[in-house]
């Protein structure tokens, strides 16, 4: 606990002024390698919407806790539940750099306050975040993964990429969901939930080939924030080395930058499929943040 000027960390509830404060600590500390988290944004404006708005099978002001000393914040620690999932990500540890004690403090306050219904907890840390590693390892979470972030800027994107192509069908979502759940088996959507998601921001893009769904992409983007995501891209392997993810790649990027609010883009691909990374730095993408993925089982199976 250090030197005991340290006030104990507790559990705040609904305030909006107290979720602003969070926001912009989580921004400010997101913005850097050494704290940076994969899935919590780096705008105060989206982080405050996201904690309002998002958090809605444990809201705010029951699933975070924070840290002061001396009346200033110094750390923050919490979790977005998906009782549909059985599980929830972790946000943090949010800790300031001479602080990073606290960071297991925080974590060993926040999960008490898991409900039952979450069963697997995952957390997204930039590999220089050691802070972040450190309490995953001290909790017995276990690395799935090593991810690369890339990025696309609308200045590093040429208009000979132009390409257009036919949103998702009713038609095709069969055969979508069953290349994703293929292709991704133990990802956080189900291509069930990914078809649930679309609407005017959120679109899965295909090509046809031979009158079958060869391939997919399923994007999202955010004007109000001037963001953008690639969220999931797969070939069925029949239809490989066709260039078939290059045009899908076209395809969506085409769309992301026809929102004039995008400046930029991002994707997250595992560090090891050598072919994807090629495929998107050849598009024009490049490295932005390494990061590992980690989960921890809360419950044994039965």
């Amino acid at each position: 606990m250090g030197s005991g000027e340290m006030k104990e960390p507790v559990i705040f509830f609904s305030s909006s002024d107290l979720l602003e404060e969070v926001a912009s600590f989580i921004a400010r500390l997101n913005g850097q390698s050494r704290s940076h988290i994969g899935y919590c944004g780096k705008k105060q404006q989206e982080i405050s919407s996201y904690l309002q708005n998002e958090l809605t099978d444990v809201p705010f002001e029951k699933a975070f806790v924070l840290a002061y000393k001396n009346e200033t914040l110094i750390g923050v620690v919490g979790f977005d539940a998906d009782f549909e999932q059985k599980s929830a990500e972790v946000w943090g540890p949010f800790v300031e750099a001479n602080h990073q004690d606290q960071a297991i403090y925080l974590f060993k306050e926040m999960l008490p306050l898991l409900p039952s219904e979450v069963e697997r907890l995952s957390m997204f840390p930039n590999k220089v975040n050691e802070t972040a590693v450190i309490t995953a390892t001290n909790f017995n979470f276990s690395k799935q993964s090593e991810q690369a972030i890339l990025i696309m800027r609308r200045n590093d994107y040429s208009a000979s990429q132009v390409s257009k192509l036919p949103f998702l069908t009713e038609q095709r979502n069969g055969e979508m969901i069953r290349l994703h759940n293929l292709a991704f088996p133990d990802t956080y959507y189900t291509g069930e939930e990914i078809i649930k998601r679309i609407n005017e921001h959120r679109k899965v893009f295909y090509y046809l080939r031979e009158d079958k769904l060869a391939g997919y992409i399923y994007v999202e983007v955010e004007p109000e924030f001037s963001e953008a995501s690639i969220e999931f891209f797969a070939v069925d392997d029949r239809f490989r080395g066709q260039s078939i993810g290059t045009e899908l790649l076209k395809g969506a990027v085409s769309w992301i930058f026809s929102f004039k609010e995008i400046d930029e883009l991002q994707l997250c691909v595992n560090s090891t499929n050598n072919h994807a990374i090629r495929l998107y730095q050849k598009a024009g993408f490049k490295l932005s943040d390494e990061l590992y993925f980690f989960q921890k089982e809360l419950k044994v199976p039965v």
